[in-house]
C-alpha cells in the first residue's frame, strides 16, 4: 500500500511539473493591427515556436485596442507582450501595466541601433519596450495624373498646392467629370488623427509642439511657424483642394480615397505600398520624398515596439520572443516582403539587416533617407497621447472653420497644453 501510494506520488510530481513547464512554456502576445495583415504576425510567431518550442497565443485589433487593453487591466487578463505603436507608451504607462526593461537583458540588443532605443526610453529614463519597427513617412503621388498633365515632381508647399490644384481641377482621370481632388488629409480627431497629420508640416514649417527645458518642457503650439502649417493645410480644405469630408476622415478612411481614384496626393507610411502596388497599381503611383515647407524637409518618426507587461506568466520566454522579434530572422520575417501584406518592421531596426537587400525596392530606400535625415519623434513628455489629443481637437478646430482667426486659436490651445504639462508634473517653470 506504501509503495502504491509512493507512486501516485511520484507520478503525480512527475506530471505536475510536466504541466506546470507546459503552462510555462506558452506566453500571450496581442497586436494593434488588422486582420488584413495578420498572417504576418502568424509567421512570426510560428517561427519563433519552430525555434524554441515555446508556443503564442495571439490576438489583434485594429479598432478598439486600447479600450481592450484597459478592460484586461481591470479583469487581470493582461497578455505577456503588447505590440502596439511606439508613441504609446506614456498611455500604457499611466495605466500602469509596463514592466521596464533592461536592454542588456535583451539577447541581440547591442544590434538595434541607438535612435530606435532612444524612442524606446520614458521620461523617466527608463526602457518600457524593445524597438522592432521603425518607419518615416513620404508622398504617394498619382504619376500617371501628373505625367499626363506635364507637371513636374513636388518638392515644396508651393509644388504640392500647384499639383493638388491641378489635380483637382483639370481631369487628371480624363472621364469628362469633376470627380478629382488633390490631397487626401484625415482631419478627424479621431485618435489624434489631426495632431498626428499636422506633425510633419509643423516640422516643415519650422515649428514644434513643445520646447524641452532641463526642468521640464515649454508649449509651443503658439507661434507663427505651426499657424503657418494650419494656414496652409486649411487652404487645402476651404479652397476643395481635399476630399470631401476632409475634416472628419480618418485613414482608414483617407487610403480608398487614393486607392479609388478619388484623390492624387496621399503622406503615408511604407505599410501601404502592398495595397497601393495592388490598386491602383504600381505602374500610376511613385513614392516621393516629403515637401520642404520654410522650415525644410521633415517629417514624423514613428515605430511599433514590443512591450512586456506586468505578471508576465513567464518572463524569460517573453523575453526570448523580444530578443526573436530583433534578431535579423525575426526582423526579415516581420518585413513579409512579396507577401502582398502590410508588414510588421517597415524599416528594420537591426542594423545587420541591409533594408536594400531584402526589399529590393528603391520606394524603401525613399523612406529609410527620410528617417536617416529628416525624422522626427514625437517630444517624450509622460504621456503624449494626452497632448495628441488635445492638439487634435484645437487644430481641427482651425481646419474647420475657414474664418477662423488661427493665432487666437493657438493661444488657447497653447494654454491647453501648458495645463496637460502641469498634470503630468512636466512643465517647466519658464512657462508657468
Amino acid at each position: 500500500m506504501k509503495k502504491t501510494r509512493s507512486l501516485l506520488m511520484l507520478g503525480c510530481a512527475m506530471f505536475c511539473a510536466t504541466t506546470l513547464t507546459a503552462k510555462a512554456e506558452s506566453i500571450s502576445v496581442w497586436s494593434r493591427q488588422t486582420d488584413e495583415s495578420i498572417s504576418v504576425l502568424k509567421a512570426l510567431t510560428d517561427a519563433f515556436t519552430a525555434d524554441t518550442g515555446i508556443t503564442v497565443e495571439t490576438f489583434n485589433t485594429g479598432i478598439d485596442f486600447e479600450q481592450r487593453l484597459a478592460r484586461a487591466a481591470a479583469g487581470r487578463t493582461l497578455p505577456d507582450i503588447v505590440l502596439n505603436d511606439t508613441a504609446a507608451m506614456g498611455q500604457m504607462r499611466q495605466m500602469g501595466i509596463l514592466q521596464s526593461i533592461d536592454p542588456a537583458s535583451i539577447t541581440g540588443n547591442q544590434d538595434v541601433v541607438a535612435s530606435a532605443w532612444d524612442g524606446a526610453k520614458a521620461n523617466d529614463g527608463k526602457f518600457y519596450a524593445v524597438p522592432m519597427s521603425a518607419q518615416s513617412f513620404a508622398m504617394f503621388v498619382r504619376k500617371d495624373w501628373r505625367e499626363k498633365l506635364g507637371m513636374p515632381e513636388p518638392k515644396t508647399w508651393e509644388d504640392v498646392r500647384k499639383l493638388a490644384e491641378a489635380f483637382t481641377t483639370k481631369d487628371p482621370d480624363g472621364n469628362g467629370k469633376d470627380d478629382t481632388f488633390g490631397m487626401a488629409i484625415p482631419g478627424s480627431t479621431t485618435r489624434g488623427y489631426t495632431s498626428w497629420f499636422m506633425s510633419s508640416l509643423i516640422w516643415q514649417a519650422g515649428g514644434d509642439f513643445v520646447k524641452q527645458e532641463a526642468d521640464g518642457f515649454v508649449p509651443t503650439v503658439n507661434t507663427p511657424q505651426v499657424a503657418a502649417a494650419l494656414t496652409y493645410v486649411r487652404g487645402m480644405i476651404c479652397d476643395k483642394l481635399s476630399q470631401p469630408g476632409a475634416i472628419n476622415a480618418t485613414t482608414g478612411d483617407t487610403l480608398p480615397t487614393f486607392r479609388s481614384g478619388q484623390t492624387g496626393i496621399f503622406m503615408s507610411g511604407p505599410y501601404h505600398i502592398p495595397q497601393l502596388d495592388a490598386e491602383p497599381g504600381k505602374d500610376k503611383v511613385e513614392v516621393l520624398m516629403m515637401p520642404a515647407g520654410p522650415g525644410g524637409i521633415a517629417s514624423l518618426a514613428e515605430g511599433t515596439s514590443a512591450y512586456l507587461l506586468k505578471g508576465a506568466k513567464d518572463e524569460a520566454a517573453a523575453k526570448k520572443f523580444l530578443a526573436f522579434v530583433i534578431s535579423p530572422k525575426g526582423q526579415e520575417i516581420a518585413m513579409a516582403e512579396g507577401s502582398g501584406k502590410t508588414p510588421l518592421v517597415r524599416l528594420p531596426v537591426n542594423a545587420k539587416v541591409d533594408v536594400n537587400a531584402v526589399r529590393n525596392d528603391p520606394r524603401w530606400m525613399i523612406f529609410k533617407e527620410t528617417f536617416d535625415k529628416y525624422s522626427h519623434y514625437m517630444p517624450a513628455v509622460p504621456n503624449w497621447t494626452a497632448i495628441r489629443m488635445i492638439t487634435a481637437e484645437g487644430f481641427n478646430r482651425v481646419l474647420a472653420k475657414c474664418d477662423a482667426d488661427i493665432p487666437a486659436e493657438l493661444e488657447t490651445l497653447n494654454k491647453q497644453v501648458a495645463k496637460e504639462l502641469s498634470n503630468q508634473k512636466a512643465l517647466s517653470a519658464s512657462a508657468k
